[in-house]
């Protein structure tokens, strides 16, 4: 019995390791480089959103608890094959904060993804990203 825990916390760090490579991310930028997002995806046949961070002029939301900003929820993420929806909603899931459309563009060398970012009622910010 106590060679199994021994094994099995000898296997636990393997394990970790491989969830790690299990998951992949999008980056998006405005064209004048001063707002972002930053999308981490597990793996998965649908979308599986972990983590949303996401900064607009002054304003910084996120869905991780341990980074600044003000924070969201992940309401929902969907990809119908032509465009990858966002949903993020407030803290307490009462009203929509923000929501990312992304359209993927069929590229050889990488995966290529333009879309709009809009917060609330301001306008729609147009970004290209990088990911899958």
């Amino acid at each position: 019995m106590k060679m199994h825990h021994a094994v099995t916390l000898l296997c636990m760090p393997l394990a970790l390791t491989g969830a790690a490579h299990a998951t992949q991310s999008i980056s998006c930028t405005d064209m004048k480089g001063d707002s972002g997002v930053d999308i981490l995806l597990g793996a998965g046949p649908v979308p599986n959103v972990l983590s949303v961070t996401l900064a607009l002029g002054e304003r910084q939301l996120t869905s991780e608890p341990a980074l600044p900003g003000e924070k969201v929820t992940i309401a929902q993420a969907y990809d119908d094959g032509e465009v990858f929806r966002i949903d993020l909603m407030d803290d307490q899931a009462t009203r929509r904060v923000a929501a990312i459309r992304l359209i993927l563009a069929d590229h050889d060398m990488s995966p290529l993804r333009i879309g709009t970012v809009q917060i609330e009622d301001e306008p729609p910010v147009g970004v290209s990203c990088v990911g899958p």
